[in-house]
């Protein structure tokens, strides 16, 4: 019995010990493997790793400790910046009790993740943003003593819950979705040899590639049991199936990456024959009535993959689908599809993809007695592609809802006719031999209209035609509606099918007119890359909008009306253009917020879709302040004193800028300059001013009215900088200079002139005093009409500080006044002096005046004398000449005559200088007495 008693008692004090272990460890141990956890992930990852709550137990998988951790998120640092990579509701893992106890590696048994969202990117230059593990040992000089890892993946199961997962690869031009994707792996991942069993369900799977969407919201299963050889990292396919929708493939072969190469030996083929099953691949097939649909027809769908994937080195491959004789009707819907024929065949020998072969040998169908037929061959689509293809028929889209199941909000209307040839090399283009190669036909689409309660807006194509030859393809007649929105266009595009086999430039021309664009209806039903977590809606593909680099168009616009936002702008007209991945806007003008815009050029850049770019050069005319703040962002944060303005302004600038994620500037790449001109502004309530006005104690400052402004700006640094610029508001005349951060801190100086009767009441009473003061001495000194005061403004906008030169106002205008005295004694003495120079001056003009007329008088009394002289000798030598009665008395009298004539010119000469003589004798004696004057 004593014995009992013992085994009874220690059993129950180990019980006892055993209950309080698990009801303790987990608060014992709890702190330490969070702090764990946190210091590994830091340790290891390059990227930010968060988490929420957290909870430690032993309760539910004694002898294992269970970590739940909730809101789990590992957000990308460095170029994927912006991208949450993993976000998730719960992770739960369980925790090798003793391996925790013992400190040394914690073994991990299993993991769940419930509501996972993951987002996976890969850029074009192949860098990828889950690549977050720092560089290990791997990458530096290993040694002997080299920890062993943290953490032992001893896995047995794994498992996700209801995710969302995206893998978005640029290099690849591949995207797949994955949403509503559960999946359970378990095996014992200690063992080198054991059986992997998987089961997954995906609610909505999607995939694309090269711009083509494949699978859409395709329901999907897979159930698969690999036999996973750890050591060679071989797994076997073992009795494994894939359901998509309605179709079934069977899949066996194997997987191994025993290095860096993963070979592969796989193949594929349809479980079923009937067509009904690939019909349900088809999402506007696919319905809930889809099980009743009346169908016959066979398929055949096969293919493998078989040989190495590296850098250099492709599998082979090949897919081939037959439909033969198939047919399809809804219970609920008058017409069928009839004679439905495909035979494809894809293949490649050798992994070369130059070797890849694709043959669409027959495509048929007949929708509602409406004949599609089409033809396709490609060979050697790397070096010189062959491609020999037609398509042919017409199709009356309004009978569309008579085969195939359309919501009760879908609307389909219009005719598609197609008549389409092509055969040749790409060769014959590259080489300008047009005639070697044919492209002919036309595709035409007239009166199209779409309606559906999934789409915001209906579109309607009124007519298109595309007209097909060697050279290029010409988009014709182009004219539609969608939405509110009309659209008329017409151009060429060039280079098309080197575009489409070799990715080569794509080149267009087009002119495109249209009398309304909302753009804000676009953008509000945008579909935009998903983003990996509900709190990481700050994902880098949100916003940024990615101009493709292999794209060469040139757009003449004309757009009557046209609405981003809250603006809208009016008489579009200018070139656009797209290349190199940038989108150019040239001589671009109109209309907005009640005044004009004219763009010189504008660039928008993505060459580096993480960093995009803009710049530009535009003129503004009197445009709307008040609307101008409501209308753009950049505004509120550069200029937050047009919150407070009215008036209009106008403006040429130049601008250059980084943008984030959501296409804003990154505020501390914009750089700019330009000159802002207004009329008249008033300034009502802004802090700076009203905290000038108490200061000063002059209200008028708290509304302002400034006029004619014309202010040099310009943005560096973080600043926008203003050049000292005049200003004038009311009768306060002066100059303002100085800047506004960006972070809003304020630095600028006001010198201003205020009129005497404006000045603040005790300067101006203290200065009176001092003047009344100089008026007792005698000084009638008189106040000035204006005194400088200076005004300092710091702080920030909304908190400023000011500082005056108020104190100093009373000693300058004491100063101004003592000049004053000054130089009017000056100018009294200066007037004195004026006064007598002005006395002598007069009197000696008039002894000057007087001897100039009695000189004058003199001159004019000769000249009457000669003049008479000349007179009257002249009269004698008339009558001497007409003496004489014979020729030899005529000629003496007439010698005697011209002698005469000579002798008296000589004499009134004589007078005329004598005359002047004494003429100059009467000023000489004048001036010497006008020079003894003093």
């Amino acid at each position: 019995m004593k014995l009992v008693k013992k085994i009874a008692k220690w059993s129950g004090i180990t019980l006892l010990i055993l209950i309080v272990l698990i009801l303790v460890a987990p608060f014992i141990f709890k702190d330490k493997i969070i702090q764990f956890v946190k210091d590994e992930a830091n340790a290891q990852l390059n990227a930010r790793v968060d988490f929420g709550d957290f909870d430690l137990t032993l309760l539910s998988s004694f002898p294992d400790f269970t970590l739940s951790i909730n809101n789990v998120s590992i957000a990308n640092t460095g170029d994927f910046a912006g991208d949450t990579l993993l976000s998730t509701k719960n992770l739960t893992a369980t925790i090798n009790l003793m391996s925790v106890i013992s400190g040394s590696q914690y073994k991990i048994r299993s993991v769940v993740l419930d509501h996972p969202r993951i987002l996976a990117r890969v850029l074009k230059d192949g860098r990828a943003n889950w690549d977050i593990t720092k560089p290990g040992q791997d990458t530096v000089k290993k040694t002997e003593s080299a920890e062993p890892a943290k953490f032992d993946m001893s896995l047995k199961h794994f498992e996700i819950k209801e995710a969302h997962v995206v893998y978005d690869d640029k290099s690849m031009d591949f995207y797949t979705s994955l949403n509503g994707f559960n999946h359970t792996l378990s095996g014992d991942f200690t063992q080198d040899n054991f059986l992997m069993e998987t089961m997954t369900s995906i609610g909505e799977f999607t995939l694309a590639y090269g711009g083509v969407t494949y699978l859409k919201k395709v329901k999907t299963d897979i159930k698969a049991d690999l036999d996973a050889d750890m050591p060679n990292f071989k797994f076997t396919f073992k009795d494994n199936k894939i359901s998509l929708n309605e179709l079934g493939l069977g899949i066996n072969g194997f997987f191994a990456m025993p290095g860096n190469d993963m070979n592969m030996d796989i193949n594929f083929k349809a479980e079923q024959s009937e067509f009904k099953n690939f019909l349900s691949l088809i999402p506007s097939a696919y319905s809930a009535d889809f099980a009743s649909v009346k169908t016959s027809g066979k398929l055949a769908f096969d293919g493998f993959v078989k040989g190495t994937y590296n850098d250099k080195l492709m599998p082979a491959f090949a897919v081939n689908m037959k439909i033969d004789d198939a047919m399809f009707q809804y219970p609920s819907l008058p017409a069928s599809a009839q004679d439905i024929a495909v035979d494809v065949k894809v293949n490649n020998p050798d992994g070369n993809p130059d070797k890849t072969v694709i043959d669409v040998r027959k495509f048929h169908v007949e929708l509602a007695g409406n004949p599609v037929d089409a033809v396709l061959h490609v060979e050697t689509p790397v070096s010189d592609p062959l491609v020999n293809g037609s398509v042919l028929g017409k199709v009356n889209l309004a009978t569309l809802k008579d085969v195939l199941p359309l919501s009760k909000d879908e609307n389909l209307n219009g005719t598609i006719t197609a008549d389409v040839k092509m055969n040749g090399r790409m060769s014959s283009i590259e080489r300008g031999q047009y005639d070697k190669f044919q492209a002919e036909g036309k595709v035409i689409v007239m009166d199209m209209q779409y309606k559906s309660k999934d789409n915001p807006y209906d579109v309607d194509i009124k007519s298109m035609t595309l007209n097909f030859t060697p050279r290029f393809v010409e988009l014709a007649g182009f004219d539609s509606r969608i939405g509110r929105n009309d659209v008329q266009a017409d151009g060429k595009i060039e280079n098309f099918m080197q575009y489409m086999f070799k990715d080569e430039l794509l080149k267009g021309n087009f002119s495109m007119s249209s009398s309304l664009m909302d753009l804000n209806q676009f953008m509000s039903s945008a579909e935009t890359t998903p983003t990996a977590a509900p709190s990481a809606p700050d994902t880098a593909a949100l916003g940024v909008i990615e101009v493709p680099s292999n794209i060469d168009f040139t757009l003449n616009t004309k757009i009557a009306k046209m609405i981003y936002e809250k603006l809208e702008m009016s008489n579009i007209a200018g070139n656009v253009t797209i290349r190199d991945s940038k989108i150019n806007l040239s001589e671009l003008k109109m209309n907005a917020l009640g005044g004009s815009m004219r763009i010189y050029e504008s660039v928008y850049e993505t060459s580096n879709p993480k960093s995009p770019g803009v710049s530009f050069k535009m003129n503004i005319r009197d445009f709307d302040i008040p609307s101008t703040y409501n209308t753009f962002p950049i505004v509120q944060q550069l200029a937050t004193v047009a919150k407070y303005t009215t008036g209009r302004f106008s403006t040429d600038i130049s601008y250059t800028s980084s943008l984030d994620a959501t296409m804003m500037p990154v505020m501390s790449s914009l750089n700019g300059e330009g000159n802002l001109k207004t009329s008249k502004v008033v300034v009502s309530g802004f802090e700076p001013l009203s905290k000038l006005a108490d200061e000063l104690k002059m209200d008028k400052f708290k509304k302002t009215e400034f006029s004619d402004l014309n202010i040099n700006y310009k943005i560096k640094d973080g600043k926008i900088t203003l050049e000292e610029f005049p200003f004038k508001s009311n009768s306060v005349t002066g100059f303002i200079n100085g800047y506004t951060a960006f972070d809003q801190s304020i630095s600028y100086l006001m010198k201003m002139e205020v009129p005497t009767k404006d000045m603040p009441p005790g300067a101006k009473q203290h200065v009176t005093g001092l003047l009344s003061k100089a008026s007792m001495l005698g000084v009638n000194a008189q106040l000035p009409e204006k005194v400088k005061l200076n005004a300092l403004f710091g702080g920030t906008v909304m908190k400023p500080t000011i500082k005056t030169d108020v104190k100093d106002i009373a000693q300058n205008v004491v100063s101004n006044v003592t000049s004053q005295v000054k130089d009017t004694i000056k100018q009294t003495v200066t007037n004195v002096v004026n006064d007598a120079k002005a006395e002598l001056e007069a009197k000696k003009k008039k002894i000057m005046d007087d001897a100039a007329r009695e000189a004058q008088k003199v001159k004019d009394e000769a000249a009457k004398l000669a003049e008479q002289t000349k007179t009257e000798g002249y009269k004698k030598a008339d009558e001497l000449q007409n003496k004489g009665g014979n020729p030899i008395e005529k000629a003496a009298n007439k010698k005697l005559a011209e002698k005469l004539r000579k002798e008296t010119d000589e004499k009134a000469a004589k007078i005329v200088s004598e005359g002047n003589a004494k003429a100059d004798n009467i000023m000489k004696e004048a001036q010497k007495k006008a020079d003894e004057i003093k």
